[in-house]
């Protein structure tokens, strides 16, 4: 008696036992599968988004005005080179306010102290203590505004080009817009940059607003699609600031003249007398 029940106790164990492994095959089966299909698709999307920007950049080079579009983000690992260069060799546009016209507005939105009177101090390392506390702070307060847009452009005539459109975005008073040169042949990818992950929408907003603008001034390169990419607040890149690297303007066609420069004049007819 005991026997069979210490038998059929030990055959149900392996019973259960042998259900188990099968089930977790089949589980981890499961899980490969999808793992792979998720991939396939992930791939897929990229090689998407890849052909949008090469028509946007096909269609920019031919100089046609694409239809209004939204900005897109593209989260991946930051590195050191994504960081946009720095604003200390950065110019302000003219703006023209209230107290009177040729004032550079500085940091804290008062016109009259360059850029080159101030130094930018740099952000303290938080405690360690508080970094629990610092990304829960985080993760509920809302996000600080933006109160710095770096435009980096490729040469000084494309900047004449972003002053145009600085001198708008500041209009409101809510941005300060600095310009800042890139020297020739930089690597660096076009596409924008923010340092705190509560500004994805803040960004994308001003970026689109930076899209209508300059597609309201024809400008079809950068009228195009960017991308977006959030990366840690560092150093002088803060979290109220945001940096757009815009592509190369294309050359301007010598045998265009633009009928604004012409000066129109009224040709008096002249009678010749007939001997």
């Amino acid at each position: 008696m005991a026997k069979s029940l210490l038998g059929s106790f030990v055959t149900g164990t392996r019973a259960m036992l042998a259900a188990q492994l099968i089930i977790s095959v089949g589980a981890v089966g499961l899980a490969g599968w999808t793992l792979g299909v998720t991939n396939e698709l992930i791939r897929e999307r990229d090689r998407l988004q890849e052909r949008v920007i090469q028509l946007e950049e096909n269609i920019a080079s031919r100089g046609d005005v694409p239809p209004p579009s939204t900005a897109v983000v593209e989260p991946r690992t930051p590195q050191a080179t994504d960081y946009p260069g720095s604003i200390e060799g950065a110019s302000a546009p003219e703006a023209v306010d209230e107290q009177g016209a040729g004032a550079t507005p500085d940091a804290s939105g008062e016109p009259g102290e360059s850029r080159a009177d101030r130094t930018e101090e740099p952000i303290a390392d938080p405690e360690p203590g508080n970094d629990l506390s610092r990304v829960l702070g985080s993760l509920f307060a809302p996000a600080p505004p933006l109160r710095t847009v770096v435009l980096h452009v490729r040469s000084e005539t494309d900047s004449s080009y972003a002053t145009r459109i600085a001198r708008e975005l500041m209009a409101g008073g809510e941005v300060r817009v600095l310009i800042d040169v890139m020297p020739p042949r930089d690597p660096r990818q076009s596409g924008y940059a923010y340092f705190d992950g509560r500004q994805s929408r803040p960004a994308a907003e001003m970026v689109t607003r930076f899209h209508d603008i300059a597609r309201n001034y024809q400008i079809a390169a950068w009228s195009a699609q960017l991308r977006g990419i959030a990366l840690p607040a560092q150093g002088e890149y803060t979290a109220d600031r945001l940096d757009l690297v815009l592509p190369p303007l294309p050359a301007a066609d010598p045998q265009r003249i633009d009928p604004r420069q012409l000066q129109l004049q009224r040709v008096e007819p002249q009678v010749t007398p007939v001997p």
